[in-house]
């Protein structure tokens, strides 16, 4: 957990404290709620709103289910993992870079294209390349970066 997110949980259990700590007779819990949601409050993230009785009711049954750990925002379950392109072009990608390590992006996915009638977005294969130690300067055809001049004058 990040510092934002605990922040971001005590906001809203500093919002919904009377509810929470039974201040409030549970029949009048919804119109307190609804009093909430009518009421400009400013966010952890600085912006000034009025919050949704929808989104009150939630982050109070959240916490009642599973205290106050359960008002942190859940991560994805697919993190990391391809969402747009299928684990198979990934690993496709891979192999052609490894079997070529000075291919480039754009010829790999003429590949893709080709075999499977997708592309991968050059970010994305990048980043798979290096967590797979695909990378030219992984797979040793050069040592380190190449900086060159887009247009070289002549030396007079």
């Amino acid at each position: 957990m990040d510092k934002e997110e605990v922040k971001k949980a005590i906001f809203w259990c500093d919002l919904l404290k009377e509810v929470i700590f039974d201040d409030i007779p549970p029949e009048e819990i919804n119109q307190y709620l609804k009093k909430i949601s009518r009421t400009e409050i400013r966010f952890p993230d600085g912006r000034e709103k009025k919050p949704s009785l929808s989104c009150l009711r939630r982050k109070l049954k959240r916490y009642r289910n599973g205290g106050f750990d359960a008002l942190f925002r859940r991560g994805r379950n697919d993190r990391g993992k391809p969402r747009g392109v299928s684990q198979e072009v990934i690993n496709r990608a891979i192999e052609l870079k490894k079997d070529q390590p000075r291919r480039s992006p754009e010829a790999i996915n003429r590949f893709l294209q080709e075999m499977y009638g997708k592309t991968v977005p050059e970010a994305t294969m990048y980043r798979h390349l290096k967590e797979a130690g695909a990378t030219r300067r992984k797979l040793g055809v050069c040592r380190e970066k190449v900086h060159k001049r887009s247009h070289p004058e002549p030396y007079p």
